[in-house]
């Protein structure tokens, strides 16, 4: 997904013009291949308790090389306001947790393959996300935002309308919430990468439709709870694992959003 023969699709030129614009061509495609990419692992991590191969993606080089990337590019000209942004009230900001949560990744990479290390995580993955106690977090965006502490509430079905949409549909829909937050991730990366294969095929006017979809999706839902849903996990992950990927997903999701609409807006600008 990565590589995946992308020049070969765009089409050819010459001259030094061409040469810029080829160069604008692959940042883009390496930048949606990234997002589609970290959706997918953030999936993995919240969305159930970790396997060996759960564990592997979660610590794995390739994570690592896509969460670094992602990390040095919040750090570049116009992202600074997102870096600086407060993650609820965890007290980390967004460059903080994307810094913690890259260290993390390091530190445990050694770990991985050690049944301890998979059954520690997959404690903490019970205590945090299955069974309500004092660690407890609740992983569905309607407590949240909705006027009561409860699941299946308005918010949840415009979460499915949107799934819908895009032709997907959950297998427990109507035993389980859509607006879970790795329902929400998996939603997120299969998007993504219908975008990223649409650049590839240099069908530009899809990428911009899906990036408008994908923006509204993040601003009516994954925006409004993320950071306290992050907050809640940093609070309560005494191991920090969780922690930190959780921290990584609210710093990511509003870097993205930020990232996809100037991306949109300059796709916009090459049709007219």
């Amino acid at each position: 997904m990565m590589e995946g023969g992308f020049m070969e699709k765009r089409e050819s030129g010459c001259g030094q013009e061409r040469e810029r614009e080829r160069g604008r061509e692959c940042e883009a495609a390496m930048a949606l291949a990234r997002r589609a990419y970290l959706y997918n692992l953030l999936h993995v991590v919240f969305g159930s308790e970790p396997s060996r191969e759960g564990v592997a993606a979660m610590f794995g080089e390739q994570g690592r090389d896509v969460l670094e990337a992602v990390r040095d590019e919040l750090g570049r000209d116009g992202f600074q306001q997102v870096a600086r942004h407060q993650v609820g009230s965890s007290g980390r900001s967004a460059a903080a947790c994307m810094d913690e949560a890259c260290a993390c990744m390091r530190k445990s990479a050694a770990s991985a393959g050690d049944e301890a290390f998979i059954e520690a995580l997959a404690s903490d993955y019970a205590k945090l996300f299955q069974v309500p106690g004092a660690s407890y977090v609740r992983p569905w965006e309607s407590p949240y935002v909705g006027k009561e502490s409860m699941v299946f509430q308005e918010s949840t079905l415009d979460v499915r309308s949107f799934y819908h949409e895009a032709g997907f549909k959950l297998r427990a829909e109507k035993h389980f919430p859509d607006d879970h937050i790795a329902a929400m991730m998996d939603y997120l990366g299969r998007t993504s990468q219908r975008a990223y294969e649409a650049y590839a095929d240099g069908r530009d006017g899809e990428v911009r439709q899906t990036l408008a979809v994908q923006g509204r999706f993040l601003d009516k839902h994954l925006l409004t709870w993320v950071d306290a849903f992050a907050s809640a996990v940093i609070q309560k992950d005494g191991r920090a694992f969780y922690a930190a990927f959780a921290g990584a997903l609210a710093a990511f999701a509003r870097m993205d959003r930020a990232a996809a609409a100037r991306l949109e807006e300059e796709l916009t600008a090459q049709e007219d």
